[in-house]
């Protein structure tokens, strides 16, 4: 029996015609895409001569910030802190009115289709409203003040929380969820001791996440009149009042800073609570073959 050489044999690559169905798809993908950005430049007016012809006025405004104005510190951490509740609060009530709407809104939770239909529909409009269109509805209803931008946070984050806990929620192993059910268990234990501890960590993660993201996004909504620092910084800047303004800028860095810095660590304390676990003092398992010291 004898083996064929292949040595010395060639193989041509096959060619390939550029009127090939594939091809002429790419370059039709590429023609689409160009279009689109063309259009959306032409839309924006993008024109850097008059960005040219501003950037000496914004260097003019930095100039007149230093030395920033102190002598009202006072009302303007009173308005931060303002700002921060109105983003608690804000935050606290979503999750209340998100928390029985999210079982209903997932595929492995929901009773029914339509149901999961309608609660994810609701979820769109909310989340697709923005915050400050809600702000000014609330505004023209209640009045200016806080609760306006506590209502404002509440209805937007509803749909952005109710999403995002979805999202949670659907991954989750249905393993554990099953084998409760198997005991006679109905969908609403087997939701209780079966899956939501599974996916609370997450759960916690996420309501964070939206509570740093709303301290950021209250921080403006007092330029349409629902209180809060942004009040303060639209007078200062309506004022030219840069050395104000100045101060107010700086206050609600130090603010967002400290916020995100303190809900990044409690992140990471939540999804990995090993490391809480072998902090000094707590008892750490000792490897087999090794012994304590």
């Amino acid at each position: 029996m004898t083996l064929a050489s292949f040595e010395g044999r060639r193989y041509a690559e096959p060619a390939q015609s550029i009127l090939a169905w594939h091809n002429i798809r790419r370059w039709l993908a590429f023609l689409v895409v160009a279009l689109f950005l063309s259009a959306c430049f032409a839309a924006a007016r993008v024109d850097l001569g008059k960005l040219a012809e501003g950037l000496p006025k914004i260097a003019s405004w930095f100039t007149e910030m230093f030395p920033p104005d102190l002598t009202d510190i006072d009302r303007v951490l009173s308005d931060a802190f303002q700002t921060l509740a109105m983003a608690t609060v804000g935050t606290l009530g979503a999750l209340v009115i998100a928390t029985p709407l999210v079982p209903l809104a997932a595929r492995n939770t929901t009773p029914n289709m339509l149901v999961f239909r309608l609660v994810r529909g609701l979820f769109g409009v909310l989340r697709g409203t923005e915050i400050l269109v809600f702000a000014l509805i609330f505004v023209a209803a209640v009045g200016f003040g806080p609760f306006t931008g506590v209502l404002a946070i509440t209805f937007n984050m509803v749909g952005a929380l109710g999403k995002l806990l979805t999202e949670v929620i659907e991954p989750a192993d249905p393993g554990p969820v099953e084998a409760v059910e198997l005991t006679g268990a109905g969908p609403v234990r087997a939701f209780r001791y079966a899956l939501l501890p599974d996916v609370w960590p997450n759960i916690v993660a996420v309501t964070l996440y939206i509570w740093e993201f709303n301290v950021r996004a209250s921080t403006v909504l007092g330029i349409v009149g629902a209180g809060g620092i942004g009040q303060t910084l639209k007078d200062s800047i309506d004022l030219l009042d840069f050395p104000k303004m100045l101060t107010v800028l700086g206050i609600i860095l130090i603010m967002v800073i400290t916020i995100d810095t303190l809900s990044s660590y409690l992140r990471r304390l939540v999804l990995s609570p090993e490391t809480a676990a072998t902090r000094a003092g707590t008892p750490v398992r000792i490897a087999e073959g090794r012994t304590a010291v």
